[in-house]
């Protein structure tokens, strides 16, 4: 049986050529995977360009990714919510936010409750 709350198992935070790259891989837990501990290391400040999701396996459909500032500010701009079980989700600059000088906290909920679930995000900053 998995833990209550999910967990990022992998945090990778890259700069190149003025891109920022953040990718988080998740597990789910029993609590309809509400993931713990799952905030950037570095500060970012600029424009999201561009947004994917994979939701990996055993995710439950209508499942939500928010990826939060130091505010609370969901930075994608609600583009993360109700996402299917099985398709990856790729979304460009015109629909998502901006964040500045903030770390960034990855949420994901409603992929349900088993703690098998796995999935991916990847998010780009310039």
């Amino acid at each position: 049986m998995g833990a209550a709350v999910g967990t990022v198992t992998t945090l990778t935070e890259e700069y190149s050529g003025g891109v920022k790259s953040i990718y988080w891989a998740w597990t789910g837990g029993t609590a309809e995977t509400a993931l713990g501990s799952c905030t950037t290391t570095r500060y970012y400040t600029g424009k999201i360009l561009y947004f994917i999701a994979d939701p990996g396996v055993n995710v439950k459909a209508n499942y939500d990714i928010t990826i939060l500032d130091k505010n609370d500010n969901d930075v994608l701009a609600r583009a993360g919510l109700n996402h299917g079980a099985t398709t990856t989700v790729t979304i460009c600059t015109g629909s998502l936010g901006a964040v500045a000088n903030s770390q960034l906290e990855l949420v994901v909920q409603n992929a349900g409750s088993a703690g098998t679930e796995v999935g991916e995000v990847w998010l780009y900053i310039r």
